[in-house]
């Protein structure tokens, strides 16, 4: 994947304000851009000798998600408030949360990924800055993040410097990936 065509896919975030941004599952965590949008799940039906009463019912749920959603996976993270440590990704859920009620609201200025060190930036207006790493998880190939667009696709950038941009609904190994190499920094400041 070349600088520019990553820069395009990752720009109409620039600018953009986080909202939404929370932990999820272990030490995921996703922020939402852009206006919201409603996505209903298909009706959950009960399911046999349940102990909870209220799956004794059919069911729907709503999710609230942005226009994009970046979603940090399998990787190694910290939450800067400038350089000051707010969070990482073994703090305990309160500070997480604490350190994501600090990006949330704030614009995203930049987004750089640095191929020789293996680490993606999201620095924002207010000081509020996401480092992501492959620390840990270099044993294996892993998925660092994905980030999801309003046109139902989806770039993933793993932690062997190559990323895919595909059709969400794109089979599980079926992703074409290719390698990432160099600083790309977006918006292009015009020295990468």
């Amino acid at each position: 994947m070349t600088k520019k065509e990553t820069q395009n896919i990752l720009q109409p975030i620039i600018g953009q304000f986080v909202w939404g941004a929370k932990q999820g599952y272990g030490s995921f965590l996703n922020l939402e851009f852009g206006n919201p949008k409603t996505e209903f799940s298909g009706i959950h039906k009960p399911k046999e000798k349940n102990k909870f009463p209220f799956n004794e019912f059919e069911s729907r749920h709503l999710t609230i998600k942005g226009e994009h959603s970046f979603f940090i996976y399998m990787s190694n993270w910290k939450i800067y408030a400038k350089e000051n440590e707010l969070a990482h990704d073994e703090s305990e859920r309160d500070e997480i949360e604490f350190a994501l009620g600090f990006i949330n609201d704030q614009k995203l200025n930049n987004v750089i990924i640095n191929t020789k060190e293996n680490i993606t930036k999201l620095e924002f207006d207010l000081g509020g800055i996401i480092v992501i790493s492959d620390e840990n998880y270099a044993d294996e190939i892993n998925e660092l993040w994905n980030f999801y667009t309003h046109s139902d696709k989806v770039m993933t950038y793993r932690n062997d410097r190559k990323a895919s941009y595909e059709k969400t609904k794109t089979e599980f190994g079926e992703e074409i990936f290719t390698e990432v190499v160099g600083k790309i920094t977006c918006p292009n400041k015009g020295y990468n």
